[in-house]
């Protein structure tokens, strides 16, 4: 647990996706019609129905037939460029909006682009170096002698990784504060080989970004702000279950691969990982009034809610948003909780509530965050 005097808080998220948005029903139509693929078009087109999946907003227009033929040849180096070209204004669109939402009548931009002293940059689709968090301190005119730290191929949960160091650097530092970046184009990846986990893989995969900033207060000041604050952070790597999540990265492009028992790693694993984990804060299941759980897949969100015993009001946001953007891996856990903390009906309000954000990492592994917004137990 972290010390009662300082405490890290979150004090904004903003979202962002790429303009082109696709149908799932036209995504499925398209992919089945692919020639090497017809012989499988219906496990194709059901494939994506059950994916529970409306939309998805990717950096490339994978309907277009001139897209389609370069996925199928484009190597590596090719989609780090374009991982680049893309990523930086989407990135940069993002962050602005982080900054923009920490201005008030006291706190004008240059302030708070002042006050930015860290930029954490989180991917698991595209590395280029220098890449993004250099260019976004150009574009945003933050300080040159900022700290630049990168989290790479820790797939869905990397958020949770970018905010624990985010975190342990304003606590160490609380006059500062660190901006949080989670960029994510699978669309610049996407190949659709003979190969029935290609077609798996990209028929769930969106491409998104979100930016955080994190700061630190003391308990009272965070009480009577009413902020979001961190309270502590879970990591838990499931035993045996090492095939459950693997990335890789081949001759065209970075690539993901997910095990048939991974439903079943989640449903056997994380009830018992997360009453161990709240135990240790003197909580239980009942203390949580905000699950935001990573929107994963269908499959991902039925077990979790098998596991937590939850109701299907409790993981309503986390639908919503695999319903509209499909999985972004790092960012979509963000989106649930910019929607749940930030955008929804009455979130200005001063009850109390306790929340527990999570996601899943290669291996699997389990990490989060517990937080806690206005009074409970500061």
């Amino acid at each position: 647990m972290l010390s009662n005097n300082i405490l890290a808080t979150i004090e904004t998220i903003a979202t962002g996706t790429p303009d082109n948005v696709i149908l799932q029903s036209d995504a499925a139509k398209t992919v089945a019609n692919l020639p090497h693929l017809q012989e499988n078009a219906s496990r194709i087109e059901k494939i994506y129905y059950n994916t529970r999946i409306y939309t998805r907003h990717l950096a490339l227009n994978l309907l277009s037939d001139e897209v389609l033929a370069w996925c199928q040849n484009a190597s590596i180096q090719e989609r780090m460029r374009l991982f680049h070209s893309y990523g930086v204004p989407l990135a940069e669109k993002v962050a602005k909006k982080a900054l923009a939402n920490m201005t008030s009548t006291r706190n004008n931009l240059e302030t708070v682009k002042d006050s930015i002293r860290q930029i954490v940059l989180v991917s698991s689709t595209g590395f280029v170096a220098p890449g993004i968090d250099t260019a976004l301190i150009q574009s945003l005119g933050l300080r040159r002698d900022i700290s630049r730290v990168t989290v790479n191929f820790m797939g869905c949960a990397a958020a949770m990784n970018g905010i624990r160091v985010a975190s342990d650097h304003v606590l160490a530092n609380p006059t500062h504060k660190s901006l949080v970046v989670c960029l994510e184009l699978s669309s610049i990846n996407a190949v659709f080989n003979d190969n029935i986990n290609d077609v798996i893989i990209h028929s769930i995969f969106g491409d998104g970004c979100a930016a955080v900033v994190v700061g630190a207060c003391e308990a009272e000041q965070a009480r009577k702000q009413n902020k979001v604050v961190i309270r502590d952070y879970l990591s838990y790597l499931i035993e045996n279950s090492e095939d459950g999540i693997n990335l890789g990265v081949e001759d065209t492009g970075i690539t993901c691969k997910l095990s048939r028992y991974l439903p079943n790693y989640i449903e056997a694993g994380v009830g018992s990982i997360i009453k161990d984990f709240l135990a240790t804060n003197h909580l239980t299941k009942e203390n949580i009034d905000l699950w935001a759980v990573h929107p994963g897949g269908t499959r991902i969100l039925e077990k979790v809610q098998i596991s937590l015993s939850l109701k299907d009001c409790q993981l309503d946001n986390s639908w919503k948003i695999l319903w509209e953007y499909g999985n972004m891996l790092s960012a979509s856990v963000l989106f649930v909780l910019e929607k749940m903390l930030f955008n929804s009906v009455g979130y200005q309000s001063n009850d109390a509530s306790t929340g527990l954000a999570f996601s899943f990492s290669p291996g699997v592994g389990l990490e989060g965050i517990l937080f806690e917004k206005g009074y409970v137990n500061i």
